[in-house]
């Protein structure tokens, strides 16, 4: 009976210990999906004549430099259409940020954006494997 009694027990803990294992496991991955911030820059949204106060003024570039103003460890992703009209704006978007003090090194361009008039920017731990992809 004492010997039932032990099998049982050490089967209760075995299943404890694989829930706690799954429920961690779980956490770590969606803590690094949340840790991916996705935004979208509209070409209607970005000023026709560029100047610091209006590039400061634009949302999204307020949202990516709030989002890495104490991050040492952090990428930020820019997908842009594959045309050369596409890719000279997000060479711009680019330029300024580094402007605004964002290391040239963390900035990624990446050809493979959907839309020609929209740059789709993710701002996230380089270690996660949405910058990879």
């Amino acid at each position: 009976m004492f010997s039932m009694i032990r099998r049982f027990y050490r089967c209760k803990l075995l299943q404890i210990f694989f829930f706690v294992g799954f429920v961690s496991t779980t956490a770590v991955c969606t803590a690094n999906e949340e840790a991916v911030q996705r935004m979208t820059l509209d070409r209607s949204d970005w000023p026709a004549v560029v100047s610091t106060s209006m590039v400061l003024a634009n949302d999204t570039v307020r949202q990516i430099l709030s989002s890495v103003h104490d991050e040492e460890m952090i990428r930020i992703k820019i997908r842009h259409f594959a045309d050369s009209s596409a890719a000279q704006w997000a060479h711009d978007v680019r330029t300024w940020l580094v402007s605004f003090g964002i290391p040239a090194s963390v900035i990624l361009l990446q050809t493979n954006g959907d839309e020609p008039r929209r740059l789709d920017i993710l701002v996230g731990d380089p270690a996660a494997t949405w910058f990879d992809d």
